[in-house]
């Protein structure tokens, strides 16, 4: 379906800019030594990275067969079976780890995980970073991970959520979205019907952390199923994409990350917190630049292939330019308008626009707002 489309779009360019906005959460601690694995949740790949990385540390660095194992494990087995770049995604893993646990290159990963996180810093710095801090808490994530209630949480994540839905979705039936908990970059990502958290971000966000950011991740769930019941037809307009994903993030922000600009992301440096609220301060030009590409496509001023630029009119993968967008409609016309609009995206941009309007700021010509009604309605079969 079209949405599985656009997200396969969305992850790839997330991963080429490195700058998929972190979500975490943290389960309560709840006494009661759970299994490693059970139906909607496994913690196997965290468990047995911790067991591995305390090895290191006495002098055993891992041998060949140990790293097969380890990624033999049911999180990032799942994880590595979605993604065609998993070779990569291996090789900074094990060199990270080296580099963090093995006690003849602590001077390396000093120098690297104690200073911010810059824009062009080397994809690997991220794994370092985030292992650095996972070897000073291992006693702390190893309790985490044997006396957390994590079927209850979700539980509340699921209540959580439906007070984000417009009420046509709120009863839609859906079935279990598996957890995996394992250690990577400081990122958690939802992909392939599952969802990936990194443990050590997963423990630095605490229980609401948890409840707010497993919610947002069940909202993107719950866009899959009314996306396909509202547009049974499909669509790769490449306006329509960057839309949906401003659309799905922005609403998803409502409930993990509600306000902006931020002071913080995660383990990132200063310089990527101001080049995010500076990218959603510059949202106007974003949403100009979709419009004049989407009208001259229309009026026959520029081809196809030079259209596919308007796809990338959802930066951050969304997150900016959505919540942009999402709050600006909350702000101006309330939370409901924000949610009643969900997954309808000409109402969507109609009530940007009346938000926009109210606020003096960028509003889409009136043959944008035509263009995208004309596309949803064929993706409706009218």
């Amino acid at each position: 379906m079209i949405f599985t489309k656009l997200r396969s779009y969305l992850i790839i360019h997330l991963h080429m800019k490195h700058c998929i906005i972190t979500i975490y959460f943290l389960a309560s601690f709840i006494g009661g030594i759970q299994a490693q694995t059970s139906k909607s949740y496994s913690i196997e790949s965290a468990v047995r990275f911790i067991e591995l990385a305390r090895a290191a540390e006495q002098g055993k660095q891992p041998s060949e067969a140990d790293w097969e194992a380890l990624f033999a494990t049911k999180g990032y087995q799942s994880f590595f079976s979605i993604r065609t770049d998993w070779k990569e995604w291996q090789q900074n893993i094990r060199k990270a780890f080296t580099t963090v646990f093995d006690p003849a290159c602590r001077a390396m990963a000093d120098s690297i995980a104690l200073q911010p996180m810059a824009t062009d810093a080397p994809f690997e710095n991220y794994f370092i970073v985030n292992f650095y801090q996972i070897r000073q808490r291992m006693d702390s994530l190893e309790h985490f991970l044997h006396h957390s209630d994590f079927e209850q949480l979700m539980k509340q994540a699921y209540s959580r959520v439906k007070e984000f839905l417009p009420a046509d979705a709120k009863d839609l039936p859906l079935a279990d979205l598996p957890m995996f908990y394992l250690a990577f970059d400081p990122e958690s990502r939802a992909m392939g019907g599952a969802v990936f958290f990194d443990i050590n971000q997963v423990y630095e966000d605490g229980k609401e952390g948890f409840i707010n950011t497993a919610a947002h991740e069940l909202h993107h769930h719950y866009m899959d199923a009314l996306w396909d019941l509202r547009y049974p037809k499909d669509s790769d307009d490449p306006a329509l994409t960057a839309l949906v994903y401003n659309q799905m993030e922005g609403t998803a922000d409502l409930i993990s990350k509600p306000e902006m600009p931020v002071t913080k992301l995660g383990l990132y440096g200063p310089e990527i917190v101001k080049m995010y609220n500076d990218d959603y301060a510059a949202t106007p030009e974003v949403l100009k630049q979709l419009d004049n590409l989407t009208c001259d496509y229309a009026a026959g001023k520029i081809t196809a292939e030079q259209f596919e630029e308007a796809a990338g009119c959802a930066h951050f993968g969304g997150h900016t330019t959505g919540d942009y967008m999402v709050f600006l409609i909350r702000d101006q016309l309330g939370l409901q308008t924000a949610i009643d609009c969900f997954c309808d995206i000409p109402a969507f941009v109609r009530r940007y626009n009346e938000a926009a309007a109210k606020a003096d700021t960028y509003v889409f010509s009136d043959a944008f707002v035509q263009y995208i009604d004309k596309v949803c309605q064929e993706m409706k079969g009218e």
